[in-house]
Formats: structure tokens, sequence, C-alpha cells
């Protein structure tokens, strides 16, 4: 399965696995910054695909 980051046919594909791969790190590594404040996952997670729209 592929995930499509933008409409254009030039811009970047990557697999689902990938993208949630990267997000996962993204959230992760945001959490350690943050103080690894318990609860935060699904902040963090939603923070870090915010992050990949940009």
């Amino acid at each position: 399965m592929r995930a499509t980051m933008s409409d254009e046919r030039n811009e970047r594909d990557i697999s689902l696995e990938q993208y949630e791969e990267v997000i996962r790190l993204s959230a992760y590594y945001l959490w350690e910054w943050k103080g690894r404040k318990i609860g935060s996952d699904v902040e963090d997670w939603l923070e870090a695909e915010e992050w990949m729209k940009d």
C-alpha cells in the first residue's frame, strides 16, 4: 500500500509503513524533548503528523 504525501507526481511517495515509522520516531523524539510526559502519546503523534505535512 502506498501513501501519497502530495497529489503531484513529482513529489516523493513513501509506503504507509515508512510514513508510520517516521511519525512514530518523531512522536517519540517529541516525547523525549518534552520531558517524557506520561499520557501525551496522542498529542505527540498528532504534532508529529502536522510536522510531516509541512
